[in-house]
């Protein structure tokens, strides 16, 4: 064969690559009964190709072996698209082989990434996470060598069928499917559950996105408000502030653009709107956690938190200005339980309770922690009691409003929480009564105990909820709910020894109950010792308590005597 025949077909070949490839694009618009038809057109066409290319062999080795690459991959690919994962995967392991010997050339760079991001999501796919990891690594370590070797551009896939008239300058195909192996190697390493290199490559790609200009708009933003949440867990608020700030603006242009043709496009405007709402989620938990933590005084420790930012822009520095960091006063704190407020009213726009139920008590839960984390911020106990006041209305009215047949874990959740609430407002009616000048009197009293009997009411309910049809409590609880369980009956246990009664019978009688719901506790220990640990600290007091009670009913009988 001549050469001139051969660079005849390669013009030919590289049209009918053209077809292939646009039949593959038309593949979206088959019918539902022929889902692959398109698809399998393509392959025959990619097989009568590969056909021809073998007589070529030695006119041009090496091209003719860079095509067979090529061709290959494309037909592994539409085969595993087509549910065919086993013989495409194993073509793609083929060609592998024969690519990595020439892997960091111009020519085959860009091409073997392809073939190894391929074979990081097929094995990915298969739970085999770290042979997936192993394919994804290397396409990284490929990308990097060739980078700080090669100022060359790589070929683009169809420029391979015409390789001494290449002059390309353009790196963006190629950047762009490194950014893929970035994406799949954070995907990866979450499923490896390490959430630190999940998060750093996630980062990158939202980078690397963004600069490049490919991405969808509302993905990206929704993309960088997730990630945030492992900065937030981390307790890295600087960067988590930045990510959702950089989210905000994102979504902000993305919805002006929507609202601009907003009769044209319903939906886009319902992703927005839900996109808001998801992304006051996210500011949520930021305020939340962060009224968590403790005032912040190292300013020279503040100074050296450091990062690289997303976006560099005078608009997400202004978001960004809008909400702390730090909580260095309750002055902060204020402000961010502010800030926070205005969120859990666009969050709760559209996730209503009777459409999404389950999004609806998350949010009212976060609420109530913002009262909560508040209150350790503030210095005075009554506005302190205030705080937890409101908390306890907001969750007993969701709770009224939820049906415990499908929302029991929630209900659960709530009654417990309540419980809780309940204990921190008497200590704290305690605390008040003391450090007045009418210490506890009768109206103190009172409020006292009718918080108590409310929290007994709560968590009574929260272990009735796991009785079964005949009323009995199970006799080993699994290991989630063990310590929640045990701790309600010790909660229980104190509330009745907090009543405040005047009445010997009455207060006899709470004792008693409080001895009940401790031996309780007690004996669920010893029938089940593999439990202990889960009230390890409690079982020691709860112990010492009953050795205590005898004693404290014989002298509360004795003083009736005389």
């Amino acid at each position: 064969m001549f050469v001139s025949e051969y660079t005849l077909w390669l013009t030919s070949a590289r049209e009918r690559y053209a077809a292939i490839k646009k039949v593959l694009e038309q593949s979206k618009n088959d019918p539902p009964t022929e889902p692959y038809r398109s698809k399998y057109e393509a392959k025959n066409m990619l097989i009568d190709l590969m056909c021809e290319l073998e007589k070529w062999r030695n006119v041009n080795e090496a091209q003719v072996r860079l095509l067979f690459i090529l061709l290959s991959y494309e037909k592994a690919v539409i085969l595993i698209e087509t549910d065919e994962t086993g013989p495409g995967s194993e073509i793609l392991t083929t060609i592998l082989e024969e690519a990595r010997a020439i892997a960091e050339t111009p020519e085959c760079i860009h091409l073997i990434i392809k073939i190894l991001n391929q074979l990081g999501i097929i094995w990915s796919e298969r739970g085999e996470i770290e042979k997936s990891l192993s394919y994804l690594q290397e396409a990284e370590t490929l990308y990097n060598n060739y980078k700080s070797k090669n100022n060359c551009c790589p070929f683009e896939l169809e420029e391979l069928f015409m390789i001494e008239n290449v002059n390309n300058k353009d790196w963006t195909s190629f950047e762009k499917t490194f950014t893929y192996t970035l994406y799949y190697l954070a995907q990866v390493y979450e499923h490896l559950n390490d959430s630190n290199k999940s998060a750093m490559y996630c980062r990158e790609t939202l980078k690397r996105q963004r600069e490049s200009g490919e991405y969808e708009t509302n993905d990206w933003a929704m993309n960088c408000a997730t990630l945030s949440q492992y900065f937030i867990q981390e307790k890295q608020f600087p960067e988590a502030r930045h990510l959702l700030s950089c989210a905000a603006y994102i979504l902000l242009k993305y919805e002006i653009k929507v609202e601009q043709k907003l009769d044209e496009n319903r939906d886009a405007w319902t992703e927005v709107h839900q996109s808001k709402a998801s992304l006051s989620c996210c500011w949520l938990k930021y305020c939340v956690n962060l009224l968590a933590e403790p005032p912040y005084n190292d300013e020279k420790d503040k100074e050296s938190e450091k990062f690289s930012r997303l976006i560099e822009d005078e608009d997400v520095i202004k978001m960004e200005k809008r909400i702390p960091c730090y909580i260095t006063s309750y002055n902060d704190a204020k402000s961010i339980f502010i800030f926070a407020t205005n969120h859990v009213s666009v969050a709760k726009s559209y996730f209503t309770l009777n459409e999404y139920a389950n999004n609806y008590a998350q949010i009212v839960q976060d609420n109530s922690k913002l009262y909560k984390y508040l209150a350790a911020h503030d210095p005075d106990h009554s506005r302190q009691c205030k705080m937890h006041k409101r908390r306890l209305d907001i969750l007993e009215e969701l709770l009224r409003r939820l049906n415990p047949q499908f929302y029991l874990a929630v209900c659960r959740q709530l009654q417990f929480e309540l419980g809780e609430i309940c204990h921190e407002m008497i200590d704290l009616k305690t605390k008040i009564a003391n450090e007045s000048d009418e210490g506890l009197n009768v109206h103190r009293a009172k409020k006292i105990n009718s918080l108590a009997l409310k929290g007994i009411q709560h968590f009574q309910d929260f272990i009735d909820s796991m009785k079964d049809k005949d009323g009995n409590l199970p006799t080993t609880y699994s290991s989630d709910i063990v310590r929640p369980a045990l701790i309600a009956h010790f909660y229980i246990g104190r509330y009745y020894s907090k009543l405040i009664e005047s009445d010997t019978n009455k207060k006899l009688y709470d004792l008693s109950k409080t001895e009940e719901y401790y031996n309780y506790i007690v004996k669920y220990a010893e029938a089940n010792p593999q439990h202990a640990d889960s009230v390890e600290h409690e079982l020691p007091v709860v112990k010492e308590m009953l050795e205590l009670m005898s004693e404290k009913m014989n002298q509360i009988t004795c003083s009736t005597l005389f």
